[in-house]
């Protein structure tokens, strides 16, 4: 593109550039038409500029173009060849606002217009150059004539509707003057204003309209098409209809309902959001609607869109003091309690009040995670409360609980959003379903969704968007006034647990006599709130030996034995059937010891006998009283094990000297100044011939001089630090490795040698082979990076050359192509044809070109994506190939769809050259994180061992993939067999 700047530009430039450059003299121009000084419009001016630039430049045509609401826009064309132009060069030439050249097209700006060109003579360009003053006066002139002629009755109209509204702010007051100001200012019947209720990227649905001169109000809103939604939404015009010249257009079947005869619409917006549109129409025949009406409507609208947007505002800020007010009050209700029953009921009666609903509930979500159970209601059906058992994530309550947002059904009948339990499903396919509008609000605490409000109305659902936002409000404040009231009975709850556990601690704590087993068995019913209770304590062989019982007689050892038959590894709720007689319901829990050292294996802890509650009452128990359950007996456990605890001890310290004897490493014990007190068969059989006698001397002389210092400074460090040390000594001929250890809390040190003079040398082995693996591993590392960018700058460079090749080659040849046929249609006979063969040959270079292209970097991948790219290689391969797909398609990232792509490229080529296939089949697989691509073929096949000659050969295609498939993260599998054809499986994330 050339930029034409004119003298000033030059001089300016030249000033820091060098001397100026002096251009010829202009030549003289013809005089201006007089059409253009007498233009009563923009366009009658455009028009006549048009043919007389066209007559001056001598070119083959000539655009006018005028800036108009904002935007560059063309007003008239003279001649043909403006087909060239797409409006970027004038907007160009606009901007800059200098002459600019494009080919056959130049473009020169006068004022707030530009003069577009195709084949102008340059030294008329130039003439009307310095005739781009004069053309900026006549057609800011004839703009301003054209306001004038409009202004002064649209002034009088918006004035007069500024008085009619008198600052109101009552939206339906407002939009009602709106519609009757603007069919009075029009002369028209009818008028209506209609806002917005859904807002799409294409096209909208106003609510309620409010109408003047309409015989019958409207209902069900408005809709508005793509076509009219973009001039009155996304261009801001006004549109003028005319039965007698818009009768058969799309407009005119969208308004056959209101049968106008002429009407004007204009959109309404205030601060940048459209609001909804101001409709003016009138059904007297042969009626017209002018553009000064158009202006005069679209005045009406902006001032209008005003008047809305504050009524809105005030509406908006009105019902948030009330909803706010509303808030404090249910939150202040709500922080009265910290019982959570009463808690539930507040928030029940707060929700149904404020939202207006006939019915809420609570819903918490259970252990299990998967369901959600009512835990309180207000107004729902008995049946109903008792057979919903709602899972997450299905229907509307399930879903809020899962997405953690609020969900709502405004009919549910209709958005077929489904029902969270079995029972709401079959109640809303039998049309039986008591509610249309549900909305469910999740229950949060900072450690996620514990829960769900659902509110129910048996019309569709009355909130708007605000309400929505109000009700997410209150269920936050819900949310915390609940978990707050479980905080506080769990508090509760765990303080009386802990007095309950301390009671049996100390009971059993000052004997373990009958009575005091008596009193452990009374304390345990009352904390877990039962009527009877029993403890039954077994020997080591597991016969029961003692039984203490609160509000019951001894049970008979029989009975004993049926109880302990009912034992699980915790505390198990009992059936009417495996109690004790007149129980209803009952819970047992065994009494578990210790695990004994070395039994991690076994069948699990030794049993010490049971503990045994029951009530009349059918309810089984409780998760917390479970809890507390297991809790108590391991308390009672606990403390029944204390003389068991201290006998094995004595018999595990024992066992731990018998197998330091039996050890083959080098265990010694010394005292805190390092005077061994203990040495095992193994320290004495290696040490007591180089040393002599180990009882009484000190370990820390042991070692050679060179290597005293180590152990002296781990004799330190295993004195201070909890984990020990280590250190390498030299005993005589021995190198030792020792591990120390404080005993005693600091009174003494534990030491563990072993011999390393064979494993050092196997060490020193094994660390040199380990660094010649570093080193392979590093350079294959490397290797890789380097195939990796070496990969990365090949297709970098495939796409420059196929970009160039299209954008540069390509076009030279379309273009010598296009003179080449315009040559043709000059000549004849002979020379014709052989012009037709010339232009044979070219097309067929074109498309070789295009073709080379294609298969450098096929434009399809980087427009489309893989599965097109795939498609369009299996329709250009020599062998039939089918593309077949399944899984959830999606977009891969552009280095893995280009890894895919040059993978299936290079398994099609293969089996092109190679497996003499019939048929061929792409088959893509999405699946997870993962993407799987097979190329198929019906070929001659292959074995691993022709593979490899081939290979040895220099035929690498196999290993190329595989090793691109590596690179990227994947894998590559081969199944080939003689005669059976070959698929290649890549595996890539993705």
């Amino acid at each position: 593109m050339t930029d034409w700047r004119g003298d000033a530009a030059e001089a300016g430039e030249g000033a820091a550039a060098g001397p100026p450059v002096r251009l010829a003299p202009a030549p003289a121009l013809p005089p201006f038409p007089p059409t253009l000084s007498a233009a009563a419009s923009t366009a009658q001016f455009g028009e006549g500029l048009a043919a007389y630039a066209c007559r001056v430049t001598h070119a083959h045509g000539v655009r006018v173009w005028v800036v108009t609401g904002g935007a560059l826009t063309p007003v008239a064309e003279e001649g043909r060849g403006l087909g060239l132009s797409n409006g970027e060069l004038a907007q160009a030439a606009l901007t800059v606002g200098a002459l600019q050249e494009e080919g056959m097209l130049c473009a020169l700006p006068f004022g707030c217009g530009v003069l577009e060109f195709v084949g102008a003579a340059p030294e008329g360009v130039q003439a009307l150059l310095g005739a781009s003053p004069l053309l900026a006066l006549a057609v800011e002139g004839v703009q301003a004539r054209e306001a004038r002629r409009g202004h002064g009755r649209i002034a009088e109209t918006v004035e007069g509707l500024v008085r009619r509204l008198g600052g109101s702010l009552n939206l339906a007051e407002v939009l009602t003057v709106t519609a009757q100001s603007a069919a009075l200012a029009l002369g028209f019947r009818r008028a209506f204003v209609a806002l917005f209720s859904e807002l799409r990227d294409s096209g909208a649905r106003t609510g309620e309209v409010f109408t003047y001169g309409f015989a019958e109000p409207f209902s069900g809103g408005i809709g508005v098409g793509p076509v009219t939604f973009e001039a009155l939404v996304g261009r801001g015009e006004a549109i003028r209809f005319e039965r007698s010249r818009d009768a058969h257009t799309p407009l005119a079947r969208g308004l056959a309902e209101l049968n106008p005869g002429a009407a004007v619409i204009a959109p309404l917006s205030a601060r940048g959001q459209a609001l909804g549109l101001l409709y003016v129409d009138t059904s007297a025949p042969g009626a017209s609607a002018s553009e000064d009406d158009a202006r005069l409507v679209l005045a009406l609208a902006e001032q209008a869109s005003l008047a809305i947007d504050n009524a809105r505002l005030y509406g908006i800020e009105t019902r948030k003091r009330e909803a706010a007010e509303a808030l404090r009050e249910a939150g202040a209700a709500l922080a009265g309690s910290l019982h959570l029953t009463e808690t539930l009921e507040r928030v029940l009666e707060r929700a149904v009040t404020l939202f207006r609903a006939d019915a809420a509930a609570v819903y918490e979500r259970q252990p299990d995670g998967r369901t959600v159970n009512i835990r309180s209601a207000l107004g729902l059906p008995s049946e109903y409360m008792l057979r919903v058992r709602a899972k997450v994530g299905v229907g509307v309550t399930g879903r809020a609980i899962a997405e953690c947002a609020p969900v709502a059904a405004r009919d549910l009948n209709t958005e077929h959003l489904g029902g969270s339990s079995r029972y709401t499903r079959q109640l809303l396919a039998s049309g039986r379903y008591p509610y249309r509008g549900v909305l469910s609000l999740p229950l949060t605490t900072r450690a996620g969704v514990f829960g769900a409000l659902t509110l129910y109305w048996e019309a569709a659902l009355p909130l708007d968007g605000d309400d929505l936002a109000l009700a997410a409000v209150f269920a936050s404040q819900a949310g915390l006034a609940i978990e707050n009231a479980r905080l506080y009975e769990e508090e509760l709850r765990r303080e009386n647990e802990a007095a309950a556990l301390l009671s049996v601690a100390r009971v059993l704590g000052e004997n373990q006599s009958d009575a005091a087993l008596g009193d452990t068995a009374r304390l345990a019913t009352h904390a877990l709130n039962a009527t009877r209770g029993l403890i039954a304590l077994t020997d080591e062989g597991g016969e029961f030996t003692r039984c203490a019982t609160y509000n019951l007689h001894v049970p008979t050892p029989a009975d004993l034995v049926a109880l302990a038959a009912q034992l699980g590894r915790g505390p198990r709720a009992l059936t009417r059937r495996h109690t004790l007689p007149v129980a209803g319901s009952a819970l047992v829990v065994p009494l578990l010891g210790p695990l004994p050292p070395g039994s991690a294996g076994s069948a699990g802890p030794p049993l010490l006998g049971f503990l045994y509650l029951d009530d009349p009452g059918t309810d089984p128990p409780g998760e917390h009283l479970l809890l507390l359950a297991r809790s108590i007996a391991e308390q009672i456990a606990q403390t029944l094990t204390r003389e068991r605890l201290l006998s094995a001890l004595a018999r595990e310290e024992a066992r731990y000297r018998q197998l330091a004897e039996g050890a083959h490493d080098l265990i010694v014990s010394t005292d805190d100044r390092g005077v061994m007190t203990y040495a095992n068969p193994a320290a004495r059989a290696l040490l007591e011939p180089l040393t002599g006698p180990l009882d009484g001397a000190s370990f820390l002389t042991l070692p050679t001089p060179d290597t005293r210092p180590a152990l002296e400074g781990a004799w330190r460090a295993a004195r201070t630090q909890p984990g020990g040390s280590r250190a390498d000594i030299q005993v005589g001929s021995y190198r030792l490795e020792v591990r120390l250890s404080s005993v005693d809390g600091g009174r003494g040190v534990l030491t563990v040698s072993r011999d390393l003079s064979e494993l050092q040398t196997l060490a020193d082995e094994i660390a040199r082979r380990g660094q010649a693996l570093e080193a392979a591993a590093s350079r294959t590392v490397e290797m890789r990076a380097f195939l990796t960018l070496f990969t990365q700058a090949q297709e970098e460079e495939r796409r420059r050359i196929s970009r160039e090749l299209h954008d540069d080659t390509a076009q030279v040849l379309t273009a010598t192509t296009r003179r080449v046929a315009r040559l043709a249609r000059d000549l004849s006979g002979e020379q014709r044809a052989r012009a037709d063969d010339i232009q044979q040959d070219l097309n067929a270079a074109i498309d070789g070109v295009r073709r080379f292209a294609r298969n450098l970097r096929p434009s399809v991948l980087d427009d489309l994506g893989l599965l097109p790219a795939l498609e369009w290689l299996a329709s250009a391969a020599a062998t039939p190939t089918r593309l077949e797909v399944s899984g959830p398609e999606r977009r891969l990232s552009p280095a893995t769809e280009l890894t895919l792509f040059r993978l299936a490229q290079e398994a099609l080529n293969n089996v092109d050259k190679h497996a003499r296939a019939h048929t061929a089949a792409i088959r893509v697989l999405f699946e997870g994180a993962l993407v799987r691509l097979a190329i198929t073929d019906d070929g001659q096949g292959f074995t691993a061992g022709q593979a490899q000659a081939r290979a040895e050969a220099g035929h690498l295609g196999l290993i190329g993939l595989r090793e691109r498939v590596t690179l990227t993260g994947g894998t590559l599998d081969v199944d080939s067999r003689p005669g059976e054809g070959t698929t290649l499986t890549f595996t890539l994330p993705g």
